[in-house]
């Protein structure tokens, strides 16, 4: 059973509503809102059919977490991209898939003020580009070629020990891990993990202060 209850779903909607900046959302919380939600809908499968109560009840039920879960997560969305424009940082904990969408939002904004500079003196936009992209490949011999995409990383604590080492999509292996061992590992590989509370997100802000 999830650890999650309806009212901790409708707390964070109600919060997330109520507030203009973003509020604290972690990946394990978001991941048994979900479960919840997949909970409900799997009792309501189960109902019988002549317990018609019953599955109103949990059809109502499914509902009302669907319509939260949307509405939060796309008032979440509405309002990383407000910042991400802005270019600020929102101020409320993000999941690491609205990480990856700020830092995406983030770039693709100083890229296009880069455009805006370059059109005010006189730069043609393929030139800018151009000169990116030679940017990125600076000491490469081949710098016509499309740059490779970088792979994205992110700090961590074990929650749980990782006794096996693993190959990271960077193809650089990681590990073994004992609990509260930190370490930076690519985004991709973190996913799951962040997800059933293997790991938690470490801000490198909170490890300053700590010193």
């Amino acid at each position: 059973m999830s650890d999650v209850k309806y009212s901790d779903i409708e707390l964070a909607w109600e919060q997330e509503t109520a507030n203009e900046n973003l509020q604290d959302l972690e990946d394990l919380k978001l991941s048994r809102m979900i479960s919840y939600l997949s909970e409900v809908r799997v009792s309501l499968a189960n109902t019988k059919a002549e317990d018609q109560l019953q599955a109103d009840l949990f059809t109502q039920e499914a509902l009302n977490v669907e319509f939260m879960l949307n509405d939060l997560l796309i008032l979440r969305q509405n309002k990383i991209l407000k910042d991400a424009l802005a270019q600020r940082r929102p101020i409320g904990t993000m999941t690491l898939a609205e990480e990856e969408f700020y830092n995406r939002l983030l770039r693709g904004v100083e890229g296009h003020q880069e455009f805006i500079k370059g059109a005010l003196i006189g730069t043609p936009p393929s030139a800018t580009k151009q000169s990116t992209r030679k940017k990125r490949k600076k000491g490469d011999n081949k710098s016509d070629d499309p740059p490779e995409e970088a792979t994205d990383y992110v700090l961590v604590r074990f929650l749980r020990p990782i006794k096996d080492a693993f190959m990271g999509l960077d193809e650089v292996t990681y590990g073994p891990f004992k609990k509260e061992d930190i370490a930076t590992i690519p985004t991709e590989n973190a996913h799951a993990w962040l997800r059933d509370g293997t790991i938690s997100r470490v801000v490198p802000e909170e490890l300053e202060a700590k010193k």
